[in-house]
């Protein structure tokens, strides 16, 4: 009982608000320089989304409930004191409904085009399972990486009674593949593809396959697959085969043409194609090269560079590593390992959510300052339909699209001012409450002015040893 009773008064003491408190408000500053130094993710990563953190606020929230009772602060004198407590308590609860059960995202959208996919900010460590019986998607696992270190990936699934660990090796932010000279080098084919308006190289190794977008692509591999490009190499020169006509414009002929189906015929190098709406160049076969995956300096002008995670997977007796391109905002196609006679698919960025709506961006427009490039302004007109109604709005700078618990931000626009880029908040209740808690707080500070001025008279003076 003893034990209890010291534990209660410590849990409960001034000297243990004043502590939290201080180590709240220098953690929110370090997080600020950290966030100005080393991007969102980091400052999320090391304070906001930390374990630690999360306690510090908890024990907050439990101080200030103690010291209600402690203090009888139920009392019409002390009045302003309790709005205070209780406008603390309701944020820290407002502040857990918004982490566990709200979240922001991501939309793009062309002009004329609409969709119900949204990608969430956070990034996903997501995996699928397979082999010749059964298939099955795991719960995406939510990954923080950190610029400064410290990061960690441990993680165990279970499938067809079969153990499958995945261990974090290295984190590379801004990080990209390139291809050095070397004696004993080996062969790539180098690819280009669009993605949002943005190049993306890929580089293929001799005698492997691999799945780009959706596209099945095998270069100079012993045997040809079904359903994808097969590219060899006779004679010094490259032969393809396309599963079914391709058109394609060479850049070098400054012409039209196409790709006859399953044929093997000349490959047009520097020729653009579009398969299944994925812009796609091979652009060169690069020889006697060696693949390093390097960490690029930073760049102002690229705002979310691509991160890598390298990570060793076992089951069995097997052990493989594998690397993974993606972070916040991207949604790269899925990476295939084969182990223990288990097919996995792994993917690393964001995770794909459906709204219970579609949005379709009607027009886009992009005002400039007179006589200068830079935007002043740019306005998104919206078409939102569901299965009861249709609704037509228009966004832009500190104009917010609000529907059935969904807030749309402007937030940027595609390179090519072909369409726009929204960010999504869904957290209602979680606003809500915290809301809540800030008027109960403002109400708390105007009492404050009208209360007794002996209002504080109760409080016990304490020496600090």
């Amino acid at each position: 009982m003893r034990l209890i009773n010291s534990l209660l008064h410590f849990f409960f003491s001034t000297r243990l608000t004043g502590f939290l408190l201080i180590l709240f408000a220098l953690s929110m500053a370090t997080a600020t320089f950290i966030e100005n130094d080393y991007g969102t993710e980091t400052s999320k990563a090391l304070i906001y989304g930390a374990k630690w953190f999360e306690i510090v606020i908890v024990l907050l929230g439990v101080n200030f409930m103690g010291n209600i009772a402690k203090y009888n602060l139920v009392s019409w004198e002390k009045a302003p004191l309790l709005l205070f407590h209780l406008a603390f308590i309701i944020i820290i609860i407002g502040a857990g409904i918004t982490k566990y059960r709200g979240f922001e995202a991501l939309v793009t959208i062309k002009e004329k085009e609409s969709t119900n996919r949204i990608l969430s900010i956070d990034s996903f460590l997501q995996l699928q399972a397979g082999n010749k019986k059964l298939t099955k998607n795991f719960s995406p696992k939510p990954l923080l990486m950190s610029q400064l270190g410290f990061n960690r990936i441990n993680e165990t699934y279970y499938f067809d009674e079969k153990k499958i660990n995945i261990h974090l090796k290295e984190y590379i932010p801004r990080a990209a593949y390139v291809l050095n000279e070397a004696k004993n080098g080996t062969d790539y084919l180098h690819l280009v593809i669009a993605d949002e308006a943005q190049r993306k190289d890929f580089y293929l190794k001799k005698g492997t396959r691999k799945n780009f977008y959706g596209i099945d692509v095998a270069f100079n591999t012993k045997e040809k697959f079904k359903n994808e490009i097969y590219i060899k190499e006779t004679d010094s020169v490259y032969l393809v085969a396309f599963p079914k006509t391709t058109n394609y414009f060479s850049m070098l002929e400054n012409k039209s043409s196409f790709y006859p189906k399953d044929s093997l015929v000349p490959l047009k190098f520097r020729a653009l194609s579009e398969i299944d709406k994925v812009p796609i160049v091979f652009k060169a076969v690069e020889k006697n090269k060696i693949r390093q995956l390097i960490q690029n300096e930073i760049d102002p002008k690229v705002k979310n560079p691509e991160s890598a995670i390298v990570l060793e997977v076992s089951s069995g007796n097997e052990k493989k590593e594998l690397t993974l391109f993606g972070g916040k905002g991207y949604m790269n196609p899925n990476s295939t390992l084969f182990i223990n006679d288990i097919h996995l698919k792994l993917r690393y960025g964001s995770r794909p959510i459906y709204l219970p709506f579609s949005v379709k961006l009607k027009d886009f427009t992009l005002e400039r300052y007179p006589g200068s490039d830079s935007p002043s302004a740019f306005y998104s007109d919206l078409q939102v339909s569901s299965k009861t109604d249709t609704l037509d709005y228009q966004i832009f700078m500190n104009n917010v699209l609000d529907y059935e618990g969904y807030r749309f931000f402007q937030s940027a626009y595609l390179p090519d001012e072909s369409g726009t880029i929204l960010s999504v908040n869904h957290d209602k209740w979680g606003t809500m409450v915290t809301y809540i808690g800030y008027a109960l707080l403002a109400l708390g500070m105007i009492c404050s002015l009208l209360w007794n001025s002996k209002l504080f008279a109760f409080i016990p003076k304490t020496k600090l040893s």
